[in-house]
């Protein structure tokens, strides 16, 4: 019996199997025989289906034929010769059988079958190409006309030489009655000998191809060498016959052949007797001219052909042989010929051994040349390579080892260095970048691919050249690539840097759209793939994660829309271009999403879910999808609302009612299992909206799968224990946004005593960290049990609010007659009321007192888990405080005492003690001032996200890391404040909580860097939480300074904070808004200044400070004299509240987003309409926020003169407004000028722009000009000016160059040399700023320049700031002396002008630079000559003689006695020339 191989037999033991099998040459156990086609007649079957006829033979017939003669028309088929030699099928027998060959005794059995086989491979192999070497060409007959002969229609004779006659056209007919003399053609006999060319020693006889042009003898670089070349060539030909012109052509078409030989022989001789009269340099330049005439691929072709190996040349050319010979190199030329030229062939045997020969070919470098005649030496035969491995005689079918076969297996020579600048970046199968000279093996598949096949990995046009793919498994290996490159890139954990990010670059090429259209694949392979890659593009790993971790702190809940800013783009005809209107990618360029929308990406993912039913990781990251589609906006989560039978498969088939199977720690099978991001999704789509929300309770019955969940424990749950903590804390996440609404709220009063029985629980639960002794799955049990707990209680809160709001729902439906109520009906109250809840505050009052108490008494680090957990404790005391003053059954007494014994045994002792003290330092380090706004993950514009890393902390933003301590911080300092509010009398012992060191110290690092929120990036969003501690720690100084004088000493550092708070408010934080502009901001108790005498101490400080630079500095108080800095301070702290009033009027104006903002701030359910925030766009609050009354005044005023409106006066209440924003501008600047330092000095003084673009005397009124002074002294102040750049771009104008040209125009027109306006016109045309400001002035606008009579010692602006550095513009030095010399500039008129003007000209003429041009020079010469040619004597001698700046002088400047010797020299050279 035959052994069978077994496992582990190496390849030489199945070798000896298989000769131990052919050695007992036992008969096959299985034959395959191919049964024969029953359609075709072969031998077999031909003799079943063949039917008797019966034949009649006619006479004449052929018998053979079977049919009559005559019977059928169609002529024989005709077979070619290699159908005749075919045998016929019955030679090999009937098709299927098994054909037998003898073989002789020495006969090689491959030989014998390749002499047998009639495959197509024997057939081609076979095919040889038909010798024309020796067959005749016979060419056509001559013409003696040089066209043919156009004959009349007439001349048709009908029918000739018999045939009978047919209908035929009249061309037909004429042509076949003509002759041939008709046409010009000869009808003598022609000689039937074939042409063929003459042999000479350039031709090689045995050539079949055409003489090439490399053939030719050409002029060489040597006349000597040209004639050596010319001898050796006529010792080998014949002189009769010229080895250059062969003359075919003619001998062809002549017909004197006679004649036609003379000519080419004329010809000939006159070449040679040509080329031996030139000389070198003249053969050089016509070789020249060749090489500038040809072509240069021409040129490289015939160089390439010039330089080839030579043919071998016969001994004789006379030997007839039924052979040619062709040179190999020649036979690609073949088909090129335009002329071929038949040879005499000779014999093969006869060829000689190969001799030298000369080769003229076109060079480079030399410009042509002739070879050096050396003999060419044949290429050695290169020896066979050896085979990349060894091949064993004894594997079969490797008796001829093919080695172009398995030259694949050879090992891959080492990658090219890497260029300077960077290489392309491959990609290994984990999305992992691969360096070019990484030493990875070969069998890893990384290699043998695209144009560098050493370098392993695959680039990213090869990945989307491989998706394209119609193989399968590539396509699927390509996206799967393509997806984890997205995710490396999304976490930037790629591997290496890139030049560029990826994944913009990726968005730009298309990979959206290979996504979406390979997700309309059949394979499940490709749709996993592509759900994989649509999963990685549209997803930050790390948001989730974060968003739930911080969905439990105060207003957590709340959503920021993952919508991008997109600008509205308008048409030629500035109609907006719509969304519809824009194609697929250039929506996709914009906003990812909404072009996946258009693509019905909903659909298809419907249909997947539901038809094809994929593994549970594609189930899982269809969901992840569609959870990112819904935090885009209300019109995505719309979109997947109506999506038909989409949220019911989600429904049906990942939450299920009834009892599921218990799988493992991996999910592997998700179908009729509880998903937890199927819940989520749900969630999400209730934030969006509460329409959302009520649809899903009414139509999908949401809350039965949330009680399903909710009110089972998870370990009782058949699933792994972490994601049964998960799902029942989904699901009351879930029931939390559900109660924001109102909704849901009656499932509370049924499930009660099991929520009184959760909270029981909660009072045994501790939040200190587990000792060493519990192992990793009890702490990671606890932090799960810590985090269910905390969205029990954050539920609990809600439920709350909407029982406190019971009764303001129906005091206002009492309130409301019933007309009012039939127009505009109202939500009916909810279905609890406070005596609902009234049970909760017991339980919920020990949890808190416990765990706080334990933190206080704690030294170790709590978990994140446990702050949230004590927070939402904090939280949830706060909620019940501010809605049980509300009710009816509130008893002052009791909450008073509850109050007091709250803060007295809990508050304070935590507060005081090092664990608030390590809490607040948390707090500084986390805070976002040590964030610059930006994201160090990868910003998408198109598709925005938070930019939250799944693991690395360090990525995060700071305020939401997980070590942050604001989710806490935000839920106890609310709670100080509602219990404060409540009971002033407590608010005293907090004052050493507001004068903490550590308190001041994180508020100063705030103030001192205000942060920004860039409106491009939405990580930005996460600020908010951070606004609300700083929020409650500023209305908590505002409680505890009103009971407490000693706090006073922070009022501006709290003030300072409240000011920044304002800057960096978030849309949707409207009500933070307007309660710091009604309560703090202009509370007097925040500016304590004003009650402790400093406008009193402001003006003593100006009177020492005036008496110190009396006699140095010029006086700035003489041009206005008015009230003092101190009384205009001491007027605008007596003016806060009609201050207050105007910006809370200008604010107010968007009084719907104020109200949806204070519904969710004020935690009103009945009027929250949705739990998403506006579409994020950086802070709310402008900087300059102090000065857009200005702004909004000068708006309307350009619109009533658009109107044709003239504004001649404005009423009272206008110009108490302009005053009311002067006096807080003025106000602010004196007494917080650190707070306004963000904004940009240019802009400041812009602002103040309007005051004099508004009205033509508005700046005259003496309320308005009587601040503008003091803010004109503080704007001139050395570190103001230092700040002042007009340079750079100014934030809210356009263009300032612009708005100076009005303003200049405005002080031409109404200013009547006003100095206040004076000032502000020179500020923009001091040295350090642009000289275009300044032709402004001077060329431009010269009228101003006559009105500009702003004394020297009344200028408030030092003035070196006009004179240094000096003027290197030669344009605007010609300006200013064609402005002094014309007059325009006088010092009576424009003192300070003109000292500008004569300072820079001296300078200009009189200072020698190492860097002056010839031209520079010549234009001194000139000016020089100008000034010497004024008449104005007095003003020459200034400008010669001008010294330097000197204000005790009456022109500001003084003069040298005598002009310096330097200057003298210049002079007597200008005018020498």
């Amino acid at each position: 019996m035959i052994r069978r191989p077994k496992p582990g037999e190496s390849e030489e033991d199945l070798l000896r199997l298989q000769e131990e099998f052919l050695a007992r040459e036992v008969a096959s156990s299985a034959n395959v025989v191919k049964k024969g086609d029953k359609r075709k007649n072969v031998a077999g079957t031909a003799q079943q289906n063949r039917v008797e006829k019966d034949v009649v033979q006619l006479p004449g017939a052929d018998p053979s034929s079977g049919l009559p003669m005559g019977a059928t028309s169609d002529p024989p088929k005709k077979k070619s010769k290699f159908r005749s030699s075919r045998p016929a099928a019955g030679d090999y027998g009937v098709r299927g059988q098994r054909i037998e060959i003898d073989l002789d005794r020495d006969e090689d059995p491959e030989v014998a079958m390749e002499r047998h086989d009639t495959h197509i491979t024997s057939v081609l192999s076979k095919i040889m190409e038909h010798d024309t070497s020796n067959a005749a060409v016979h060419l056509p007959r001559g013409t003696t006309q040089g066209f043919p002969t156009a004959l009349h229609r007439g001349h048709t004779t009908g029918a000739q030489n018999g045939k009978p006659h047919k209908k035929r056209s009249l061309f037909a007919q004429q042509f076949e009655s003509s002759t041939s003399n008709q046409f010009g053609v000869s009808t003598e006999p022609q000689s039937e000998q074939p042409i063929r060319a003459p042999v000479s020693s350039s031709i090689q006889p045995h050539s079949t191809h055409p003489m090439r042009v490399s053939d030719l003898p050409m002029a060489s670089s040597s006349v000597e060498e040209n004639m050596e070349m010319g001898e050796s060539i006529a010792a080998e030909s014949s002189p009769q016959e010229p080895h250059v012109i062969s003359g075919a052509g003619l001998l062809q078409g002549s017909l004197d052949p006679e004649r036609a030989r003379k000519d080419i022989q004329q010809i000939h001789q006159e070449n040679l007797g040509r080329l031996s009269a030139m000389s070198e340099e003249e053969i050089l330049q016509e070789q020249q001219k060749l090489r500038q005439m040809l072509d240069p691929n021409l040129l490289k072709f015939l160089q390439s052909k010039g330089t080839s190996k030579p043919t071998q040349k016969p001994t004789s050319s006379s030997t007839p042989t039924s052979k040619p010979q062709a040179d190999s190199e020649n036979d690609s030329m073949d088909t090129e010929s335009s002329a071929p030229m038949a040879t005499e062939p000779i014999p093969e045997e006869k060829m000689t051994q190969e001799t030298s020969k000369q080769r003229v070919h076109f060079d480079d470098n030399a410009g042509g040349g002739v070879d050096d005649g050396k003999e060419e030496q044949e290429p050695e035969e290169q020896e066979p390579e050896e085979p990349p491995i060894e091949v064993k005689k004894e594997w079969v079918n490797m008796n001829k080892v093919e080695s172009d076969k398995i030259s694949w297996l050879k090992d891959m020579p080492k990658p090219s260095a890497k260029a300077k600048e960077g290489y392309q970046a491959r990609f290994d199968f984990n999305g992992m970048l691969v360096a070019r000279d990484a030493d990875i093996p070969v069998r890893e598949g990384l290699h043998h691919h695209g144009e560098e096949q050493e370098v392993p990995g695959y680039s990213l046009e090869e990945l989307f050249t491989l998706s394209r793919s119609s193989v399968v498994q590539q396509r699927v290996l390509a996206l799967q690539t393509l997806a984890r490159v997205l995710y490396n890139c999304r976490i930037s954990d790629i591997g290496g840097e890139l030049m560029e990010p990826l994944v913009p670059k990726l968005l730009e090429a298309g990979v959206l759209f290979l996504f979406r259209w390979s997700l309309d694949d059949v394979n499940e392979g490709v749709i996993t793939a592509c759900i994989e890659g649509l999963a990685a593009l549209l997803i930050q790993p790390g948001d989730e994660s974060t968003s739930d971790r911080v969905f439990s702190w105060y207003q957590g809940s709340e959503t920021t829309p993952m919508r991008p800013v997109v600008e509205d783009e308008e048409d030629e005809s500035g109609q907006k271009i719509e969304d519809k209107e824009k194609s697929d990618p250039q929506l996709a360029s914009q906003d990812v999403i909404k072009a996946l929308l258009r693509m019905s990406v909903l659909e298809r993912l419907r249909y997947i879910l539901e038809v094809v039913r994929p593994p549970a990781p594609v189930v899982l990251n269809a969901l992840a999808i569609l959870i990112r589609i819904a935090r885009h906006s209300q019109e995505a989560t719309h979109e997947i609302m109506k999506c038909p039978r989409l949220m019911q498969t989600v429904f049906a088939e990942f939450l299920p009612l009834a009892s599921w199977k218990s799988q493992g720690d991996v999910v592997s099978e998700a179908y009729n299992y509880p998903l937890i991001p199927a819940l989520k999704l749900a969630r999400v789509i209730c934030q969006n909206g509460r329409h959302f929300a009520a649809t899903l309770l009414a139509k999908y019955n949401l809350m039965s799968v949330v009680v399903r969940y909710a009110s089972m424990e998870p370990v009782d749950m058949p699933m792994n224990i972490g994601e049964a903590f998960q799902l029942s804390t989904e699901a009351f996440r879930v029931w939390q946004v559900c109660v924001s609404y109102g909704l849901a709220c009656d499932t509370y009063r049924d499930l009660y005593p099991l929520l009184m029985q959760q909270l029981q629980v909660f009072q045994r639960l501790s939040i200190l960290p587990l000792d060493s002794t519990h192992d990793a799955s009890a702490k990671a049990a606890n932090r799960l049990q810590m985090t269910r707990a905390c969205t029990v209680l954050s539920m609990l809160e809600g439920v709350i609010h909407v029982a406190g709001s019971a009764v303001i729902l129906q005091q206002k439906q009492t309130m409301r007659s019933d007309e009012q109520s039939q127009q505009h009906p109202r939500a009916p109250p909810p279905p609890i009321d406070w005596s609902h809840v009234s049970g909760l505050m017991s339980p919920l009052e020990l949890c808190a007192k416990r765990w706080l108490g334990e933190m206080t008494n704690c030294s170790d680090v709590l978990e994140a888990e446990a702050l949230s957990l004590v927070g939402s404790s904090l939280n949830f005391l706060a909620s019940v405080y501010e809605n049980w003053t509300r009710q009816p059954s509130y008893s002052p007494v009791d909450c008073l005492q509850h109050i007091e014994e709250l803060v007295t045994r809990l508050l304070v002792p935590f507060m005081t003690s090092t664990s608030f003290y390590s809490v607040v330092c948390n707090l500084k380090s986390h805070s976002s001032v040590s964030h610059d706004g930006n994201s160090s993950l990868p910003i998408i514009s198109a598709l925005p996200d938070f930019s939250c890393h799944p693991e690395d902390q360090s990525l995060v933003y700071p305020c939401v890391k997980q070590t942050s301590s604001y989710g806490f911080a935000a839920g106890l300092l609310r709670l100080v404040t509602t219990l404060l509010k409540i009971h002033k009398g407590m608010a005293a012992k907090f004052c050493p909580i507001i004068e903490s060191t550590y308190v001041t110290e994180y508020l100063k690092a705030v103030c001192k860097h205000p942060h920004q929120s860039s409106a491009s990036q939405l990580v930005g969003s996460w600020a908010r939480y951070e606004h609300h501690v700083l929020y409650y720690l500023v209305k908590l100084y505002y409680h505890v300074a009103q009971q407490s004088e000693s706090c006073h000493q922070y009022s501006i550092l709290y003030h300072s904070t409240a000011l920044v708070l304002l800057t960096s408010l978030q849309s949707g934080q409207e009500h933070y808004v307007h309660d710091l502009l009604s309560t703090v901001l202009f509370h007097t108790d925040f500016l304590a200044e004003g009650r402790i005498g400093d406008p009193i101490a402001s003006d003593l400080a100006d009177m020492l400070t005036m008496n110190g630079k009396e006699e140095t500095a010029p006086s700035t108080n003489s041009s206005h004299q008015g009230p003092t800095r101190g009384e205009l301070l001491q007027d605008a702290y007596d003016h806060l509240g009609s201050i207050r009033h105007l910006y809370m009027v200008y604010f107010g104006a968007a009084a719907q987003a104020l109200t949806r903002s204070r519904a969710r701030s004020l935690h009103q359910p009945h009027d929250i309409d949705t739990l998403s925030l506006p579409e994020f766009t950086g802070p709310l609050v402008p900087m300059d926020w102090i000065f857009l009354p200005l702004l909004h005044l000068y708006v309307e005023a350009q619109k009533a003169e658009m109107l044709g409106k003239t504004v001649k006066s404005f009423p009272p209440h206008i110009l108490a407004s302009i005053t009311d924003t002067l006096r807080w501008v003025f106000m602010l600047e004196t007494w917080r000028p650190k707070c306004l330092q963000m904004v940009p000095q240019a802009a400041k003084v812009a602002r103040l722009y309007c005051i004099f673009l508004t009205g033509n005397d508005l700046f005259m009124e003496d309320a308005v000009s009587g601040f503008l002074w003091p803010i004109l002294r503080i704007y001139t102040q050395p570190e103001y000016l230092k700040a002042l750049d007009f340079n750079v771009p100014v934030p809210g104008v356009a263009s300032f160059h612009d708005l100076y040209m009005s303003i200049l125009t405005q002080y031409e027109a109404v200013s009547f040399g006003n100095r206040l306006f004076a000032h502000f016109i020179l500020l923009p045309i001091q040295q350090q700023f642009n000289p275009s400001l300044r032709k402004a002035v001077w060329f431009d606008r010269v009228g101003v320049l006559r009105s500009l009579g702003l004394p020297l010692r009344e200028c408030a602006i030092p003035l070196t700031n006009f004179l240094e550095p000096k003027e290197t513009n030669p344009e605007l030095v010609e300006i200013y002396l064609g402005c002094v010399a014309s007059g325009s500039v006088r010092p009576s008129w424009s003192p300070v002008m003109y000292l500008v003007a004569v300072s820079h000209l001296s300078k200009f003429l009189f200072t020698r630079d190492n860097l002056d041009q010839v031209e520079a020079v010549r234009l001194k010469l000139k000016m020089i000559r100008q000034v010497l040619a004024l008449k104005d004597k007095v003003l020459q001698q200034q400008i010669l003689q001008y010294q330097g700046l000197d204000l005790t002088q009456p022109l500001g400047f003084n003069l040298y006695p005598q002009l310096p010797l330097e200057r003298l020299e210049i002079l007597q050279a200008a005018e020498q020339r």
